[in-house]
């Protein structure tokens, strides 16, 4: 419990404590004196006051109680002893610095001591009167020792409690760019395949009508697939990523990208095995990303891809003509891409070189 000091400096408790032993002591000096009737009367009051600052002003106030002990008495209050311990408790809890605490408990240890020595009682007296002066001292460096450790463990369960916000917290926005990254992966390639189908049935109606029929269905597979796709990814994300996220293979996206208007030849060599869903979901949506890309803003140009599955990593690369002198800012495509490249601990690069826009992935297996 920390101190609170009023108007005197004091601690409310403690005055109305000191008040009450001295109340007690005088009543004692008055029916049996251990000195002159005003000296003893003094004697409690210089030795008893003081308890009224034992944890606000500890130094000061053993300090003060000690002076009188010096003052030669045919006895010592009964309940003098009892202020004692109380006093030089709060001095070994509370008294800074401590080298200031050894020294007052040094200073009263000689004085009562000395005391005891040249008094009535038997000269082994002299021991218990040092243990009653140095013993409080310890046991409340024990108790200053304790609450700082416990103001330390509250303070690192408050700190824990904060880090834990803030995981929560950057689990969250982990989670929501991660559904967000999925979204993208599955509506960007779905709906440019879209776009693409849409203008060829727009041209056809302006040519030949009945050419027109072939795109609207595609137009209408690929929206229930997509419908069915982001089905998919808000299953998987309720639980493991795993292979049902990436329902097509390879040739499969190749050959709907090609029907739905966007050229491009796949090249695969090896294919992944059991245990490597995460590689395959990985390398599934970044050949879709690609593709997506190219149909996007290389309209018309052939996209080349290449998938080699090695014993211990996969290779994936794509290129396509371009226009573009450098590579662009990254948006979320090519942010994606490598992101899930060194989620799984692997590389990604893209550049133009020779008029050629090219991506180069490589994941270990």
């Amino acid at each position: 419990m920390t101190p609170t000091p009023g108007r005197l400096g004091m601690d409310r408790t403690d005055a109305v404590l000191a008040a009450v032993f001295v109340v007690l002591g005088l009543a004692q000096v008055t029916l049996w004196p251990i000195a002159d009737s005003v000296l003893g009367q003094v004697y409690v009051l210089g030795t008893t006051l003081p308890l009224a600052w034992r944890r606000t002003r500890p130094l000061a106030a053993a300090l003060a109680s000690t002076v009188l002990w010096a003052v030669p008495t045919d006895g010592f209050p009964v309940l003098g002893y009892v202020v004692v311990v109380l006093q030089f408790f709060a001095l070994g809890s509370w008294g800074r610095p401590r080298r200031a605490v050894v020294a007052l408990t040094a200073w009263a240890s000689v004085v009562t001591a000395v005391v005891t020595l040249l008094g009535p009682e038997a000269p082994f007296a002299a021991i218990g009167a040092v243990i009653a002066v140095v013993a409080p001292v310890l046991a409340g460096q024990l108790a200053a020792h304790q609450r700082a450790q416990n103001a330390e463990l509250a303070r690192l369960a408050g700190r824990l409690r904060f880090e834990q916000e803030r995981a929560e917290e950057s689990a969250v926005e982990v989670e929501r760019a991660r559904i967000a990254q999925e979204l993208h992966d599955v509506l960007g390639h779905e709906v440019t395949l879209i776009a693409v189908q849409a203008e060829a049935a727009a041209a056809a109606l302006r040519v030949a009508p009945e050419r027109a029929v072939e795109p609207v269905e595609a137009i209408r597979v690929t929206a229930h697939r997509t419908l069915a796709e982001i089905r998919g990814v808000l299953d998987v994300l309720s639980a493991d990523e795993d292979v049902r996220a990436a329902y097509d293979d390879l040739d499969e996206v190749s050959r709907r990208a090609g029907a739905a208007g966007i050229a491009n030849t796949l090249t695969q060599r090896g294919a992944p095995v059991a245990g490597q869903e995460q590689v395959r979901l990985a390398v599934n949506r970044i050949v879709r990303e690609c593709l997506t890309n190219a149909g996007r803003h290389a309209p018309g140009a052939p996209v080349d891809l290449e998938v080699s599955w090695d014993e211990h990593e996969v290779r994936v690369g794509a290129a396509n003509p371009t226009g573009l002198a450098a590579v662009p800012a990254p948006g979320r495509g090519l942010t994606g891409m490598r992101h899930r490249a060194e989620l799984l601990g692997g590389s990604f690069d893209a550049a133009v070189c020779d008029g050629r826009f090219t991506v180069r992935v490589v994941l270990p297996r």
